[in-house]
């Protein structure tokens, strides 16, 4: 019985390390290369009308994220909206976004990777609105060894017209509702509004769990290619 009892131990013991070394990532270079789609002003839902629930299906072409726009022609403030998808890793998120615009067009706050359901508070009636993506976008969350002491190095390769952020975070955007909640920080200016090339390597700090890539705009094809590196 002790015999088991050690051989179980030992069993486990292996599992959780082997589990440890999963979770961290161990020594790499890793590159980064993402062209988003372009802006597109009714590809989730064209001219959609009534009382919902709408169930678009939708899902990114190029597998990041991006903020949605609605467009109205005629006074839909009396409706109010609930967005359900995906967020930039894949994980559920829902955002109440408010009320419809008057014969405007209104952003969502939160990134989606995928729509699968625009939820009305009251009906439009005859009228009809767009839902589309527009050139404001999140890469998936890039996991970095936290425990090293040595930070990760980071360099830009940009061609094209973009303005793009390297956004950091200590904690894990699976602990939060969605990546959106997740405590996304811009600590490094060269990392920062860039829209171009960076002229050197860029040094992280030690203890940062994840990173993502975020662009405020970007023209039609514009290439992204982001290089980190780090020590076990």
């Amino acid at each position: 019985m002790q015999t088991l009892r050690v051989a179980l131990a030992s069993l486990a013991l292996l599992f959780a390390l082997e589990l440890h070394a999963q979770q961290i990532p161990g020594p790499f270079l890793r590159v980064t290369t993402e062209t988003p789609a372009d802006e597109d002003a009714d590809i989730v839902g064209n001219d959609l009308t009534g009382a919902g629930p709408f169930a678009p299906a939708y899902a990114t072409s190029d597998g990041l994220a991006h903020q949605l726009i609605f467009t109205t022609t005629t006074d839909e403030s009396g409706s109010s909206a609930t967005i359900t998808g995906t967020d930039a890793d894949g994980d559920s998120q829902v955002e109440s976004f408010g009320a419809l615009p008057n014969n405007t067009t209104k952003e969502s706050a939160k990134y989606f990777k995928t729509v699968t359901s625009i939820a009305l508070s009251a009906t439009v009636g005859s009228d009809t609105f767009d839902v589309g993506i527009v050139d404001e976008v999140v890469s998936p969350s890039l996991k970095l060894n936290y425990e090293s002491a040595i930070g990760a190095k980071f360099f830009l390769d940009i061609t094209g017209t973009l303005n793009v952020d390297v956004q950091f975070s200590i904690a894990d955007s699976a602990n939060f509702t969605d990546q959106n909640a997740n405590v996304w920080v811009e600590p490094y200016a060269t990392l920062t509004a860039e829209t171009g090339d960076s002229s050197a390597v860029v040094a992280a700090d030690p203890g940062y769990f994840t990173y993502r890539i975020q662009w405020n705009s970007y023209s039609s094809g514009a290439v992204v290619k982001l290089y980190a590196s780090q020590p076990r």
